[in-house]
């Protein structure tokens, strides 16, 4: 389990504070001046996100919608039950991923994104990936070869988009509650101490 510190107790000049990285090994947190916002669920933090974060997450989104209908063929003679659940799957996964990519970006101290956050969205678009693509050579068929074609359409495939969005939201839950926790109470905010950042800090 990754390391938190909180600030209580840590001395200095706020100049020294706000040049700390705050993944350092003893990482100084700097939201002692913010003000706390009051916020309700985890999910409310969402109102709180700049014009920035929102097209970032809305664009995220657009292109691995477009990934995965044309790149992936998600559509390709994909039969009406199948498609349905394909789209399905394309609107919600796509949505999760440009979300769950908005949460990693000017996140407030305490929710900085690290690279272990990164599991989130590369294992759930494989999963994504796998899920709705629709041709007869794809890797999931041969994966499942001893299946029938109408089996691994109709359960594999399903199964394992759901997985998929699943895995994304449990990971996008658990970030916004980081952000919901640093904002609503900054003086007790924790940083990982032991995580590697996603994008370093550099020491003034």
């Amino acid at each position: 389990m990754a390391e938190t510190r909180s600030p209580s107790g840590v001395q200095g000049a706020r100049g020294a504070e706000a040049a700390s990285s705050v993944f350092a090994p003893e990482p100084i947190l700097t939201l002692s001046d913010q003000t706390a916002v009051p916020l309700g669920g985890r999910w409310s933090v969402l109102r709180t996100w700049t014009r920035t974060r929102r097209g970032i997450a809305a664009t995220v989104a657009v292109l691995a919608a477009a990934a995965l209908v044309f790149a992936n063929g998600a559509f390709d003679g994909a039969a009406l039950p199948g498609a349905l659940w394909t789209g399905l799957l394309v609107l919600a996964g796509s949505a999760a991923m440009g979300l769950l990519i908005g949460s990693f970006v000017s996140a407030p101290i305490g929710a900085e994104a690290t690279m272990c956050d990164l599991r989130g969205p590369l294992f759930g678009m494989m999963g994504l990936l796998l899920a709705t693509t629709q041709g007869q050579q794809s890797t999931i068929v041969q994966m499942f070869a001893g299946l029938s074609l109408d089996t691994i359409r109709f359960v594999v495939q399903p199964v394992v988009g759901v997985a998929a969005v699943a895995l994304m939201a449990t990971a996008l839950s658990g970030r916004l509650r980081l952000e919901r926790d640093a904002l609503a109470d900054p003086e007790n905010a924790e940083a990982c101490a032991t995580c590697v950042p996603l994008v370093p800090r550099r020491r003034a």
